[in-house]
């Protein structure tokens, strides 16, 4: 993995029940190290995962599969967000900053005191904490890496 991923690329904070189960439509933007950008526009019968630790694959269409497969090496940053459906008790939309990140992670937005999870890639379970309002949370015990983010 290039080295100026630094402590890891965060991907979208996925305001739902489980990482990677898409709502009613999501929209899910690739910025590639090129420049170029990708939309992909996904529902809750369509997959999004990351395949041997090398590999984004996005898979739309429930009958007529189209399989979209992107090295994570060609990735600068990936996020998602819900365009269908709502989000509790806010007018603002949830954000996180920086990505990449480095040492602390900031949420914008948060509603009163959060639970966050940080997964590896693999899916392990890599950190718990309590985030309020827009207080840092440090990361820097965490490898080198690609990470997801569940509120």
């Amino acid at each position: 993995m290039k080295r100026w991923i630094k402590r890891g690329l965060l991907l979208a904070v996925l305001v739902i029940g489980k990482v990677l189960q898409l709502s009613a439509q999501s929209e899910v933007t690739v910025w590639m190290n090129s420049g170029a950008i990708q939309t992909y526009y996904l529902t809750e019968n369509d997959r999004m995962y990351f395949e041997d630790n090398e590999k984004l694959v996005i898979e739309i269409g429930l009958y007529t599969k189209e399989t979209h497969t992107i090295p994570l090496d060609d990735i600068r940053k990936i996020t998602c967000s819900e365009l269908d459906g709502t989000v509790e008790d806010s007018n603002q939309p949830l954000a996180i900053f920086p990505n990449p990140v480095h040492e602390t992670l900031t949420f914008r937005n948060l509603n009163n005191k959060e639970t966050i999870h940080i997964y590896a890639i693999d899916g392990r379970l890599v950190k718990t904490v309590e985030a309020v309002g827009n207080q840092p949370i440090d990361i820097s015990d965490l490898g080198i890496g690609l990470f997801l983010v569940k509120t």
